[in-house]
């Protein structure tokens, strides 16, 4: 078996690449039996990745889709103890989700 690609993206490909194969119904019972495994491992892995994800934005996040308030407010002191003095990313104010 071939090493997986690396990114999200390249094993979604490959995934779906290894669907297409198999869906096409050309290919030895074998190789459709190592297609399959691969195939697999890949949806495993893809899904792992969302659940992370997904885990990630859902700690940043209230049930409302809100920042959570300490670090909307710049209370953060996860750097080094240094607190953040009120900066705001274009990217936390909201608007993008």
């Amino acid at each position: 078996m071939a090493s997986q690609p690396k990114s999200f993206e390249e094993q979604l490909a490959k995934l779906q690449e290894i669907v297409t194969k198999l869906q096409q119904g050309n290919v030895s019972l074998n190789d459709s039996i190592e297609l399959f495994k691969e195939g697999m491992t890949l949806s495993n892995d893809l899904k792992g990745q969302l659940n992370e994800a997904e885990t990630t934005l859902a700690q940043m996040m209230d049930e409302n889709g809100q920042l959570h308030p300490a670090e909307e407010k710049g209370d953060d002191v996860s750097n080094n103890g240094v607190q953040n003095q009120g900066y705001k990313s274009q990217f936390l104010d909201g608007d993008v989700f």
